[in-house]
């Protein structure tokens, strides 16, 4: 068989032919019959992502999809008689649910990290059905890397294989099989010349036209989904033939990361980070018991300015703290005194960043009370908070040689803390919050609700948003000039957004029969909330306009806060 390579073998032989090679076959790709149901399997799985595609990637589509790909591997890996392994089972189940999430919830945010979670279970699936020493309950996390290095270029390449060599196999057949083979592939060459030359002729001539009913041909439009049919077959076939080859003999994974790290280099890199965030930590110390007038002495900056900034920076201070520490703990050479060093140096990192972030914490909270909270500001405080459980994860695993469930722990919360996300749904999260804080607040230097910026949060923010817009505004209130250029504006976002002549959320018109595909439970909820409130909100937004009109020097609405 062409799939096989042979290795030699003497166990067994006569003496006298005992250094003579007998071949032992070793199979390296699928049997002929595999072959077939995977290609077949990415070819039906291809056509019902054209069908459930075609007018754009609806979320309820993009479930189903999963749903049933997940399936076909289960189905695929019963068929090669093997047992679907409890952790495949479990990134399939994650996989589900993390597309399902996608028809609960609209914020593109969340919709971005639902779609990676996704296929990343999916890809964590295929890993551990492809080599049982690489998936998340590995020994190393290195022999989990290479395998999906190897199972990402499988599924990239593997369908050239799969079509050139393992499906031209000869395999078992019965006679009917055979039988069946040639009747369909018959029949399927008789269908293309009706089609190409019965549609040429019926454009030729009225009275064969009359006579014939053979569908017109959009050639284009046949290139079309013939293209996307065949990319998704090849990418689904490679996925699955990279989870139902034999499991690799020949990966040797190399135990370091190609250098190793006596106690200078420990001691330099770790002691260095050490110093500068302990320089870091005392002035944030200064700053927060010598209040602003200590930041106008040193930095010239308001309490409001120094709000704004250096969040982002603190988000990569800790992302990148976590991957210096897992290398410089796997580069050491071997002695216990050096991994005593490196536990003593890194632990104190651990802390000064646990003070660094409370620092920041108190610095977003004077940001929410001067500014109010935006989304661009909670997303990276929960994978802040996620970065510093992971750190103290790593401190109880791998700094004390016990590295095994580091990867379980990170992976497992990481994927806890998307679920909570979305249950919390952070849009409507900001958007409460938003309006209970101008509800309460009386500073004069704190600013007023953007009614503007919450009009453009996703759907579970829409009904804050239309109650916030179609309250009672206090008439002894000093209403700011630009005021009614943003109510103005976000009447008009809510009115495009979700109003009854809005296109569907994949961008553009679609047919109501197709209209299910792309249903989303936010999507669904704005829409109620307004056409329930659509009289009032085209009222405030001609009014609104009017007003910034008039207002405006040259008679166009006031430019509005961003």
């Amino acid at each position: 068989m062409r799939d096989t390579v042979y290795l030699p073998a003497t166990h067994g032989q006569p003496a006298d032919r005992a250094n003579a090679p007998v071949r032992t076959p070793v199979r390296t790709g699928l049997h002929a019959p595999m072959a077939i149901a995977v290609a077949s399997t990415g070819l039906a799985l291809g056509i019902a992502a054209d069908s459930l595609f075609h007018d754009g990637v609806g979320a309820v589509a993009f479930a189903l999809w999963v749903g049933l790909v997940a399936l076909a591997l289960v189905a695929l890996v019963w068929r090669d008689q093997r047992a679907l392994p409890r952790e495949s089972a479990f990134w399939l189940v994650s996989a589900i649910v993390f597309a399902g999430c996608l028809a609960w919830r609209d914020a593109d945010v969340l919709q971005f990290f639902d779609t990676v979670a996704t296929l990343g279970c999916l890809a964590m699936a295929v890993i551990r059905l492809r080599d049982a020493r690489a998936g998340i309950l590995a020994e190393r996390l290195r022999d989990t890397v290479v395998a999906g290095i190897r199972a990402g270029l499988e599924t990239a390449f593997g369908v050239l294989p799969l079509t050139v060599r393992e499906l031209g196999v000869p395999g078992r057949s019965s006679a009917a099989a055979s039988r069946a083979r040639t009747i369909l592939r018959l029949a399927l060459i008789a269908i293309v010349i009706l089609l190409v030359f019965g549609s040429l002729l019926r454009e030729a001539d009225p009275i064969f036209a009359s006579i014939a009913t053979i569908p017109a041909l959009d050639v284009g439009d046949i290139v079309g989904h013939a293209l996307t049919i065949l990319f998704v077959a090849a990418v689904v076939a490679g996925w699955a033939r990279s989870a139902l080859l034999p499991r690799p003999s020949n990966l040797a994974v190399p135990a370091g990361f190609g250098f190793s790290l006596g106690a200078a280099e420990v001691t330099t890199i770790l002691g260095t980070l050490n110093l500068l965030f302990a320089v870091f930590v005392i002035a944030q110390l200064g700053w927060f018991f010598g209040g602003e007038q200590f930041l106008r002495a040193r930095t010239g900056l308001t309490a409001a300015q120094y709000a704004r900034g250096g969040f982002f920076q603190m988000l990569w201070v800790v992302a990148l703290v976590v991957p210096v520490l897992v290398v410089t703990r796997g580069a050491l050479r071997e002695g216990h005194a050096l991994a005593r060093r490196h536990t003593m140096l890194a632990m104190p990192i651990v802390v000064l960043l646990g003070i660094m972030i409370a620092c920041s914490m108190a610095r977003l909270n004077l940001y929410v009370s001067i500014y109010g909270l935006t989304t661009d500001r909670l997303y990276p405080l929960v994978f802040m908070a996620w970065l510093f459980a992971t750190l103290l994860w790593l401190s109880v695993t791998v700094l004390r040689d016990w590295s095994r469930p580091f990867a379980i722990g990170a992976v497992l919360s990481a994927m806890a803390t998307l679920f909570a996300l979305n249950a919390l749904d952070p849009d409507a999260f900001v958007a409460r919050l938003n309006v209970d804080r101008a509800a309460r607040v009386l500073r004069a230097d704190a600013e007023r609700l953007d009614v503007e910026y919450l009009a453009g949060l996703s759907g579970g923010a829409v009904p804050y948003a239309v109650n916030a817009l179609t309250a009672p505004r206090a008439g002894d209130t000093a209403v700011p000039s630009d005021d009614d250029a943003r109510r103005c504006a976000a009447a008009t976002k809510l009115i495009r957004r979700f109003g009854p002549a809005r296109a569907y959320r994949g961008g553009g018109p679609v047919d109501v029969d197709a209209q299910w595909r792309f249903w989303n439970a936010d999507d669904a909820l704005a829409s109620t909330v307004v056409s329930r409130h659509f009289v009032e909100l085209l009222a405030i937004r001609h009014s609104a306009c009017a007003a910034s009109r008039l207002a405006s020097p040259n008679g166009s609405p006031l430019p509005t806060a961003q």
